[in-house]
Order: C-alpha cells, then structure tokens, then sequence
C-alpha cells in the first residue's frame, strides 16, 4: 500500500506540471482509485484469510494469490493509463524542463521522492512523533 500510495502522490504533483485536462484528471484518479481500492480489498482478504486459516492451507493460498493478483492487474492497467496520458513526447518533454529549472519544484519533487522512499522502506513509524516522545520518556 505504502508504495501505491506515494506513486499516486508523485503522479498527481507531476500531472500538475505536466497540465492535464479535466477529463485526463478524472480517469488519472480514476486509475489511482481503483489500484488503492484493489489493494484495500486485498488486505482485507488476506486479513480474513489469516484470520479463519492460521495454519498453511492451499485454498487460504489460493485466494490471497488471487487477491494479489488483482492488485497486479489495477496496477497494470493504471500504468497503461499512465502510458496514454504522459506519452506525449514534447509535452513530457517541456514538463521535465519545467521541473529540473525551477529550483523550487525540483526540491520539491526531491523532497518527495526522499521521504516516499523512507515512508516506503521504514514505514509510518518513522515519521512517528509519538513513538518517539515515549522513547524519550523512557530514558529518564
């Protein structure tokens, strides 16, 4: 989920710059919602699955492959939707010219593309304010 959740960031900001149009926007989001959506479904069902099954059991297996899969699938489709709407060699192009010249946007998708990667390998955790305000009580 975590890594379907900062590509969709990193897509939107870059769509901002990129200049959709309104019926680009609606299937961009479109296509962001259903692989989410798909995951959402995935995860409760493997949840339901570990839940009901705890110990191995081929058709616990077979429906948590099947529930993968179809997060596979939204993906796919979304990355083909991706393809049609950002395959338009100068405006791409003009948009990457935009991003690497404007210092501003060029922290900006930085930043993003630093703290995705973070957010995606060490997990909300790290971004945890809590967490830490009970480590630090615990030193004292």
């Amino acid at each position: 989920m975590r890594i379907h959740l900062v590509t969709a960031v990193l897509v939107v900001l870059f769509s901002l710059v990129f200049g959709l149009s309104r019926m680009e926007y609606a299937i961009l989001f479109f296509a962001l919602g259903f692989v989410i959506t798909a995951e959402m479904v995935n995860t409760a069902i493997e949840a339901l699955v570990d839940l009901q099954s705890p110990a191995y059991d081929n058709l616990a297996r077979i429906a948590k492959d099947v529930a993968a899969g179809a997060v596979l699938i939204a993906a796919g489709i979304a990355v083909l939707v991706g393809i049609v709407l950002f395959f338009k060699p100068d405006k791409l192009l003009a948009a990457i010219i935009s991003i690497v010249t404007s210092p501003l946007l060029l922290i900006l998708f930085a930043v993003l593309i630093t703290f995705g990667t973070l957010f995606i390998f060490k997990g909300i955790e790290l971004f945890s304010l809590s967490k830490r305000k009970k480590e630090d009580k615990g030193c004292f």
